[in-house]
C-alpha cells in the first residue's frame, strides 16, 4: 500500500513509521528488534543456507534501521526506475544522510582516534561531515629517494581543442578523438600496464564506441591488449585476471575502468601492473539523484556545507583515489595524468592531496598531448636507471644506526612535539 505513489515521495523515518502505525497498527518499538530476533530464530532452527531468506533478512534490517534512527536518515519512494519511466516499478530507499552516525560509536568508545589516509584532502572538510573537533590536523609529504611520481594535467589536444568531460562537450568528436590520441601516445611509451578511469559507465561506453569508429582501438592494440570493466562482477573479475596475466608475460595491457567502480576502490596496481593512470574527466557524482539531493540539503542545513563545495570535494577525492592506485610503495613509480582542463583551476588543484601537489609543478599543468608525451618519455628514461634499497637508506628509509642514535631520536621526538 505504501508504495502506491504517482510521484516521488520523501519523508523522515518518524513520518514513515507514523503512517505505518496508522494503516497496520505496528508500533515502532518491536520493529527495533526485528533483525536481532530473526537472527536468533534462524540459529535456533539451525537453517544452514539462508540465501532463500535474503529478502526477509533485508526487510528485518530495514525495519531495525528505520525504527532506530530518527535523525540523519530519509525515506524516498520513487514510482518507477529512471531507466524505464513508463513502467510502474516502485522503489523504496532508506538513505543515510549523516556519515557521522557511522563513526560516532568509535569516538564514544575510544579516548584517542587517529584517522589517516592518502586521500584525506582537504582536511578541513572531514571534521564537518563527521561532526567532531580534532585536536590536531596535519598533512605529510612523501620522503622519496627519487622523483618516482609524475603527475600531469593535460588540458588540450595537439589540435589545441580543450578536453573536458563536462556535459556540454561529452558528445564532441574532437574531444573524444583527443582522449584517444592521449591514450595511444601514452600506450606507445609506457611499459607494462596502464589503467584509465572514466566518470561513468555510460560515458565510457560512448567513448569506446566512438573510438572503434575512429580506428583508435585498432591503433591501441598495436601496443597493448585492451580490457574493459563492466557492471557485471564476474566479467570484471575475468577482465582483471586477464589484464594481470598480460602484464605478467610482458605483452602489456590497458584496463578501462570507472571512478567509484570496483577497480577504483579495491584493487592495487603496484609496480608493473600500473605504470600510468589516466583520469578522463572529473568524476562528479550524478547530481540528479534523489538521494544525493537529499544529502546535499541535509549537509547545507546541519553543517553549513555548500553544495558546490561538497561536490567538488567528493569528485577530487575520488580522482585522487583513482590515480593513487599507481603508487603502492617507495620502490614503485608511475605516471598520473589528469585529462581535463578543469584540473588546472586553483580550486580543483588545491583539493588534491599534498603528496600529489608537491610533485605537480607549474610546468606540468595545462599541457597538450604531445607535451605530456615528451615529458613522460624523458621521465621514464630516468626511472629505468638501476635503483636498489641501499639507495634509499638515510633518505627515504632510516638506517639502523640512525634509529639507535640518541641525537636522532631526540630530533624525531622534537618534531613530533611540534606537530
Amino acid at each position: 500500500m505504501r508504495l502506491r505513489v504517482q510521484h516521488v515521495v520523501q519523508e523522515s523515518p518518524a513520518g514513515f513509521l507514523k503512517d505505518i502505525y496508522g494503516k497496520i497498527c505496528i508500533d515502532r518499538k518491536p520493529l527495533r528488534f526485528c533483525a536481532e530476533r530473526l537472527s536468533c530464530l534462524i540459529k535456533t532452527l539451525e537453517i544452514p543456507d539462508i540465501s532463500d531468506l535474503s529478502p526477509l533478512v533485508l526487510m528485518s534490517h530495514f525495519a531495525t534501521l528505520i525504527s532506530t534512527y530518527t535523525k540523519g536518515f530519509t525515506v524516498i519512494i520513487e514510482p518507477f526506475d529512471e531507466k524505464s519511466p513508463t513502467v510502474s516499478n516502485p522503489i523504496l530507499h532508506l538513505a543515510c544522510l549523516d556519515s557521522s552516525i557511522a563513526i560516532k560509536p568509535v569516538f564514544d568508545r575510544f579516548q584517542t582516534v587517529v584517522i589517516t589516509s592518502g586521500t584525506l584532502s582537504p582536511l578541513d572538510m572531514y571534521p564537518k561531515i563527521l561532526d567532531f573537533h580534532p585536536t590536531l590536523m596535519s598533512s605529510f609529504t612523501m620522503t622519496l629517494a627519487r622523483q618516482c611520481l609524475l603527475p600531469m594535467i593535460v588540458s588540450k589536444g595537439n589540435d589545441q581543442v580543450a578536453i573536458s568531460s563536462k556535459y556540454e562537450t561529452r558528445e564532441d568528436i574532437a574531444v573524444i578523438r583527443n582522449y584517444g590520441s592521449l591514450l595511444i601516445e601514452m600506450a606507445s611509451i609506457v611499459p607494462d600496464g596502464m589503467v584509465c578511469f572514466f566518470t561513468s559507465y555510460l560515458y565510457m561506453d560512448n567513448v569506446v564506441a566512438s573510438w572503434y569508429d575512429q580506428g583508435i582501438i585498432d591503433q591501441l592494440l598495436k601496443y597493448k591488449l585492451l580490457f574493459i570493466e563492466t557492471q557485471d562482477s564476474a566479467e570484471t573479475s575475468l577482465a582483471l585476471f586477464s589484464y594481470i596475466k598480460a602484464c605478467e608475460n610482458g605483452r602489456g595491457a590497458v584496463l578501462l575502468s570507472v571512478a567509484r567502480g570496483k577497480v577504483s576502490e579495491g584493487v592495487d596496481f603496484d609496480h608493473h601492473l600500473g605504470r600510468a593512470v589516466l583520469m578522463f574527466g572529473i568524476p562528479y557524482v550524478y547530481t540528479q539523484s534523489k538521494i544525493l539531493r537529499a544529502r546535499l540539503e541535509y549537509l547545507r542545513d546541519q553543517f553549513q556545507i555548500k553544495e558546490n563545495d561538497f561536490l567538488t570535494f567528493d569528485a577530487m577525492r575520488h580522482a585522487a583515489q583513482c590515480v593513487g592506485r599507481v603508487i603502492r610503495g617507495k620502490t614503485d613509480y608511475g605516471i598520473m595524468v589528469f585529462a581535463d582542463k578543469r584540473f588546472s583551476r586553483t580550486e580543483k588543484k588545491g583539493k588534491l592531496p599534498k603528496w600529489i601537489q608537491e610533485h605537480l609543478r607549474g610546468s606540468f599543468c595545462n599541457l597538450s598531448v604531445e607535451e605530456a608525451t615528451q615529458i613522460a618519455k624523458k621521465w621514464l628514461k630516468q626511472m629505468a636507471q638501476p635503483f636498489s634499497r641501499d639507495d634509499q637508506l638515510g633518505v627515504s628509509l632510516l638506517t639502523l644506526e640512525q634509529l639507535q642514535n640518541e641525537d636522532f631520536q631526540k630530533k624525531i621526538f622534537s618534531r613530533a612535539q611540534q606537530l
